[in-house]
């Protein structure tokens, strides 16, 4: 007699955790690069399903794309006319995907072996809807602020938003909930609008920033789609539809005016400046350029969204809408990394002497040059010691654009209770340790060690410290520029910052009482204070 065993019924074919969407156009030899990289996911490719859309490919990439579809079941291929730009054969693959997330990959990048892995942990994890991973340029420069690893990280008040480029896991439901797509009628800055669309869709945004996740790539035969010749619309447009969409969707001021801030750094980086450049031989194209740039400064621009601008950035814009285009072209060619400005000191004030600074045909004010507010003051505690009633102080300090000047540095003890402050003289003292760094600076370092003496007994007038708590800082100048620094965060490694036994400073004998000092260092900063109680004499004998 035979026993029938009926099959097992059929198992549902399981969703894949993860979609990667990569359109091709003319990617060899770095396509192949890319693709193994990403069916060799630590992840496994099991778990994920690969749409690559060869949009009219000519050398070859539609037939290695066929070849990894053989071999990999999770790879999927579709063959399209060339549609002239990557939003269309992404949104071919986007409509395609099954995935929980999306990831959109270029077809000459690569992914590390983890990134993956890592991205859709981090966003299981935290619930998140757009995870960023840390990219590495190859070739190119990329934004490391916007890479910093946090689990939560606010559009608003974090860097993410510097990164607009498309390589984000995103959660899918979010894109069909809200229909996210690319722009099929711009083939440059796409992206832009698309990752925007999809931050401000999402409920949480986190970033990987300790793997390096995703390698872009700068090909070496020039053929990036955005190293492609544009027409003064093609510059322009995308900038004009993004800034329009976040001027429309952020209500909350830091948020608006930050985000915007970012697109102003573009319109003058990629668009104003390229046009200076092109001014004489393609007037035309700049002479449009310029007048549209100058309607999104009348519709969005305000004089707070200055403080998302570099300095430099700053003056640059100010010419541009004042009218100043001799000077803004001076100034878009201005490459400060190789001709660094001249720092120049007048009326205490400290100003960056960049290409039209005083010039009276320019015309531009001071204001718009002064950098004294920014200077800050390095610092450096070596050693607290006691002499009976005298602290001596050693280390050194300089201003770190301007290094140090004939101006004596002084020493302030601030009273917490009531904010009187008590000057001592610094003695100032040769650093030939600081020689090296002070010529990698550009600076004077040579007396930028300091000495003080601080004789509590006589410090107040000639009369005693009096009780309460004081702390130290120390005002640094150069040549009329002064920076006031809380003292003794930054110290020797070695320095004892353990409390101190009490030292008596001055005593009374009319009232049987003494003074006794304690340095110590505070909790939160490490900085120096110093505790002053008066208490009774205890009896001797």
């Amino acid at each position: 007699m035979s026993t029938y065993l009926p099959s097992p019924p059929p198992q549902p074919e399981r969703e894949p955790d993860i979609s990667v969407v990569i359109a091709v156009y003319n990617a060899m030899p770095y396509l192949t690069e890319c693709l193994d990289s990403v069916v060799g996911q630590s992840l496994g490719v099991e778990r994920i399903e690969v749409i690559a859309v060869d949009d009219g490919s000519t050398d070859g990439s539609g037939a290695e794309l066929d070849r990894y579809a053989a071999r990999y079941p999770q790879v999927r291929v579709v063959h399209q006319a060339n549609s002239g730009g990557p939003s269309r054969p992404r949104n071919r693959a986007l409509d395609l995907a099954r995935g929980r997330y999306v990831y959109v990959v270029d077809a000459d990048d690569l992914l590390g072996p983890e990134t993956l892995e890592r991205l859709m942990r981090m966003a299981d994890t935290q619930g998140s809807d757009v995870v960023l991973g840390r990219l590495v340029g190859l070739g190119r420069t990329v934004s490391d602020k916007a890479h910093r690893h946090a689990e939560q990280a606010d559009l608003y008040t974090s860097e993410v938003y510097r990164a607009l480029h498309s390589a984000k896991l995103i959660r899918r439901r979010i894109l069909e909930r809200d229909r996210i797509r690319y722009p099929e009628d711009l083939w440059f800055g796409e992206d832009q609008l698309f990752v925007t669309e999809a931050y401000l869709a999402a409920g949480k945004i986190s970033v990987v920033g300790d793997y390096d996740c995703y390698y872009l790539r700068r090909r070496e035969d020039g053929q990036n789609i955005t190293q492609r010749s544009r027409t003064a619309h093609e510059t322009v447009e995308h900038i004009e539809r993004v800034m329009a969409m976040v001027a429309e969707r952020v209500q909350d001021p830091v948020g608006r005016r930050r985000m915007l801030g970012r697109h102003f750094r573009a319109l003058l980086a990629k668009a104003l400046r390229p046009a200076a450049w092109a001014r004489r031989d393609y007037p035309e194209f700049s002479a449009e350029v310029f007048r549209r740039g100058r309607l999104l400064c009348d519709a969005y621009w305000s004089p707070e969204m200055a403080s998302e601008l570099t300095q430099l950035d700053a003056i640059r814009l100010y010419c541009f809408l004042g009218g100043g285009m001799d000077a803004f072209e001076v100034l878009a060619g201005y490459d400060q990394a190789k001709n660094p400005p001249e720092l120049v000191a007048d009326g205490g004030r400290l100003y960056k002497a960049f290409p039209g600074f005083r010039d009276p045909a320019a015309g531009l004010p001071d204001e718009l040059f002064d950098v004294t507010d920014t200077v800050k003051a390095q610092h450096h505690l070596r050693s607290v010691g006691w002499k009976e009633s005298l602290v001596r102080l050693t280390g050194h300090a300089y201003l770190e654009a301007y290094g140090t000047g004939p101006e004596p540095s002084e020493l302030v003890l601030r009273e917490r209770a009531t904010g009187r402050e008590l000057t001592v003289p610094v003695t100032p003292r040769p650093t030939p340790e600081l020689a090296e760094e002070g010529t990698r600076r550009g600076v004077d370092l040579g007396t930028a060690g300091f000495r003080v003496d601080l004789e509590l007994s006589t410090v107040d007038g000639g009369g005693p410290i009096g009780p309460g708590v004081w702390d130290c800082f120390l005002t640094v100048r150069a040549d009329a520029v002064a920076r006031t620094v809380r003292l003794g965060r930054a110290h020797a490694a070695d320095l004892d910052k353990t409390a101190r036994r009490s030292r008596v400073v001055a005593r009374d004998a009319a009232s049987g009482t003494e003074l006794a000092v304690s340095p110590f260092f505070t909790a939160n900063y490490d900085n120096l204070s110093f505790e002053v109680v008066r208490r009774f004499t205890l009896p001797t004998g």
